[in-house]
């Protein structure tokens, strides 16, 4: 008898086990996909940043930058956010200075070529803080885009992420645009 109710005690553990596994078990796969979406999300943020900052790098090491020199220059930085799709990748970039006299924030120029980004409207409110002393410049760069995440069950389908880096130029106290 003794033998009998260790036996349906058993049966009853595993059938227990069973059903608390398949109220758990969906609930670990959404924590699952979740994290692995949001991973990507952040390695595209890192992707980007590592983008701009690339961008804002290759052009703060040149004394005069033409559209061409621009065009490669987007080229590197695109080839930054591989493995990942490019063409949500949008980026803007301008050159801003600090007067020597006034000690105004002024942008001397910009361009949005890259990936058709938009007109970086806030480049010298962006920069104010970093060009402090009269005369000195700097390379503003703001890089969008649209992450689509391909495990849209947890988190959302697409990810805006945006990025500014600055430069400072190294050849010379300002980088001019031709």
């Amino acid at each position: 008898m003794a033998i009998r109710i260790l036996r349906a005690l058993a049966a009853a553990r595993r059938a227990t086990s069973a059903i608390e596994f398949a109220i758990v078990a969906p609930i670990l796969v959404l924590l699952a996909t979740g994290t692995v979406g949001l991973s990507e999300v952040i390695r595209a943020q890192t992707d980007l940043t590592t983008a701009a900052q690339t961008m804002a790098q290759l052009i703060a090491t040149q004394t005069l930058v033409t559209t061409a020199q621009i065009s490669d220059f987007c080229t590197g930085s695109l080839d930054e956010m591989v493995p990942y799709s490019t063409t949500g990748l949008k980026i803007s970039v301008a050159s801003v200075t600090r007067s020597a006299t006034s000690g105004t924030v002024g942008l001397d120029w910009h361009n949005e070529s890259c990936g058709s980004g938009a007109a970086l409207t806030s480049a010298t409110t962006l920069a104010a803080s970093v060009v402090p002393s009269n005369g000195d410049s700097t390379i503003v760069v703001q890089a969008t885009y649209t992450f689509h995440n391909p495990l849209s069950l947890v988190l959302p389908a697409t990810f805006s992420l945006t990025e500014t880096a600055f430069a400072r130029p190294r050849a010379n106290t300002t980088v001019t645009y031709n």
